[in-house]
């Protein structure tokens, strides 16, 4: 690649960059002015699109602090903060789940919709962990996130399990397993 292709390749970026954050910013704007206005369905898709442009811009950024890591401690560290965090995601599911045992009707379903939320996060980031499965220059931190990843998707079998010894289910949950198992997860976690 000579020098005038890597400029246009950076102005590209930038102007995607640029697109994502006006987007996001747009996207509350409109939100919050269709929520004052009562138009609730509105609002809810406007703040749905802009928590996706987030979505996006985290990404990213992710994947910028994983390329320019000026070492493998500090590529560590990122990973280990990302684990730690879909740890805690994986925890909820049961604390959640132990509530809305305790509940009936209503309450109970707010619940285990709250158990339903965490879930789709803790998909979110765990997507953003996939593509660390694929590097091959770091072995330990492709390593860690296989550990990570193959306690994440025993967490959501264990949810699973634990809705249908307690009579309650959940498609969400689901799909989000029947994601990891057609993006092949439970064979790149493999030991």
């Amino acid at each position: 690649m000579n020098n005038s292709e890597s400029v246009d390749l950076t102005r590209e970026e930038t102007a995607s960059t640029r697109a994502v954050l006006e987007r996001f910013q747009k996207s509350i704007q409109d939100a919050d002015a269709s929520l004052n206005d009562g138009e609730f369905q509105q609002a809810m898709a406007l703040y749905y699109d802009a928590s996706q442009s987030a979505d996006e811009m985290f990404e990213r950024f992710l994947g910028l602090l994983l390329k320019t890591s000026p070492s493998t401690a500090h590529k560590t560290l990122l990973v280990e903060v990302l684990s730690w965090r879909l740890r805690y995601y994986t925890a909820q599911y049961d604390y959640h789940l132990a509530v809305a045992q305790t509940l009936t009707g209503l309450p109970r379903e707010e619940w285990i919709a709250r158990v339903e939320t965490i879930l789709v996060l803790s998909q979110s980031l765990a997507a953003k962990l996939v593509p660390i499965l694929d590097d091959k220059t770091d072995l330990g931190i492709t390593l860690r996130v296989k550990d990570l990843l193959r306690d994440w998707i025993s967490g959501i079998r264990d949810l699973i399990t634990n809705l249908r010894t307690w009579g309650m289910a959940s498609a969400q949950v689901s799909r989000v397993l029947e994601w990891a198992l057609d993006n092949e997860l439970d064979v790149k976690t493999e030991k």
